[in-house]
């Protein structure tokens, strides 16, 4: 009985392990609650396969490993075959360094001492690696891996070569004198040190990576705003042409009524005022730039069912570089258009720009449909881009940064809200 319940013991460790190790690297596949309840049970059976199976040659032991754990991962976690692999090997690795370090401390010890340890050794390798994997979940969690796809097979010569060392390590024998033993031990530590150091070394050059690829995401999305702005500018202008012509328009009218045109007249009527309301000009700062992207935002808005309310003010003398206030604008309503589409009723976002003793006053608050969770300067998500995700905000505050401003980001009582204070003497 003692025997069994040891077994259960460990493969819950197992299962609660594998779960915290994936947990920290992705996100489920499915988004349905019996996923998570059912992802440590899987992760189980998978162990208990192995236990119950005979032990085959050294070399296939993590090879069995790396499987089943890949396979379990696969179902449950959004993951590419590549990265899968990787992590699968990685999470082995991690077994068996400790596995090897407690076996060698434990043998370490004179004879009896170390035969009294035996019983207890794989619970030790169990809670150390639990503990282990409880650290890597609250480090990593939430962290994007920006590793281009190629780089993985890079990447997994780490973890392969680790465990190449380890099973070289478990083939040779342990009944060997003391010093051999301390030896052993103090081999498998040093390699622990360098596996250690190497895992620093690469976790840098993975940040480095998914730094730059963000860095990447971000110029071509402002990139893409600026270029929407000046075709949004051009088609301002044209606007405004349009409409200065009204008196051509209202002449034309008036000869189709004179010459008894009625319904050609009502028809044109119809479709110039419609054209006229569509390319009017709803707010007016005395400022080009925030004109444009206001008019057009609350356009979009108000085609998609959304109330926009603004407190303005004039922003005639507002000295800020016309890129900076096209990303802070386009961002802040872009995201506030795009969580109030999820809603079905109180469809509404309030926006507040005014300039007021030197100060750029700016706020943007929309109501949301799920309480989002604030990291820093921008917000978790559950969407499968996660690297390109919140670019938007981290673009806004690198331009108040870069303005010598200040902001703050709230979500309270089903409202999220941004707001910022520039100097703009």
């Amino acid at each position: 009985m003692a025997v069994i319940v040891r077994n259960l013991i460990l493969i819950w460790m197992m299962g609660a392990s594998c779960k915290l190790f994936y947990g920290a690297l992705a996100p489920f596949r499915y988004s349905r609650p019996w996923v998570e309840r059912t992802v440590t049970g899987a992760f189980m059976v998978a162990f208990w396969v192995i236990a119950v199976t005979a032990i085959p040659a050294y070399v296939l032991q993590p090879v069995r490993m790396i499987l089943l754990t890949a396979l379990v991962a696969q179902i449950y976690y959004r993951l590419s075959p590549m990265k899968n692999l990787f992590f699968s090997t990685l999470f082995c690795g991690i077994y068996w360094l400790i596995s090897m370090l407690v076996v060698s401390a434990c043998y370490a010890f004179p004879a009896k001492v170390a035969k009294g340890l035996e019983w207890y050794m794989e619970i030790m390798i169990g809670c150390v690696h639990l503990c282990l994997m409880l650290v890597f979940y609250r480090r990593y969690r939430n962290r994007s891996l920006g590793v281009p796809g190629k780089k993985w097979s890079l990447l997994g010569l780490f973890p392969l070569c680790t465990l190449v060392v380890l099973v070289s390590f478990g083939m040779m024998s342990w009944e060997d004198k003391w010093g051999d033993r301390g030896a052993r031990l103090a081999a498998l530590s040093g390699f622990a040190l360098i596996w250690v150091g190497i895992f620093y070394f690469m976790e840098r050059w993975v940040e480095t990576e998914n730094r730059l690829q963000r860095l990447r995401l971000s110029q071509e999305r402002t990139r893409n705003q600026i270029e929407l702005y000046h075709n949004i500018q051009a088609a301002y202008e044209q606007q405004r042409r349009y409409l200065h012509d009204y008196k051509n328009q209202l002449q034309c009218i008036q000869g189709m009524v004179e010459q008894g045109s009625r319904e050609e007249a009502l028809t044109y009527i119809s479709r110039l005022t419609g054209g006229i309301q569509k390319s009017g000009d709803f707010v007016n700062t005395n400022h080009r730039v925030v004109n444009v992207v206001l008019n057009q935002k609350y356009q979009e808005a108000l085609e998609r069912g959304i109330v926009m309310t603004m407190g303005i003010n004039d922003l005639s003398s507002l000295a800020i570089e016309e890129e900076d206030l096209v990303v802070l604008l386009v961002n802040l309503l872009d995201n506030a258009i795009e969580a109030c589409e999820a809603l079905e009723d109180h469809r509404v976002i309030k926006v507040k720009i005014m300039l007021e003793e030197d100060q750029l006053i700016l706020s943007v608050c929309n109501p949301v449909k799920e309480p989002v969770r604030i990291q820093g300067k921008t917000i978790a998500t559950s969407k499968q881009d996660v690297a390109s995700h919140g670019m938007g905000l981290l673009n806004v505050d690198a331009v108040i940064r870069r303005n010598g401003g200040t902001s703050a980001i709230k979500c309270e009582d089903g409202w999220f809200s941004f707001s910022a204070m520039i100097p703009v003497s």
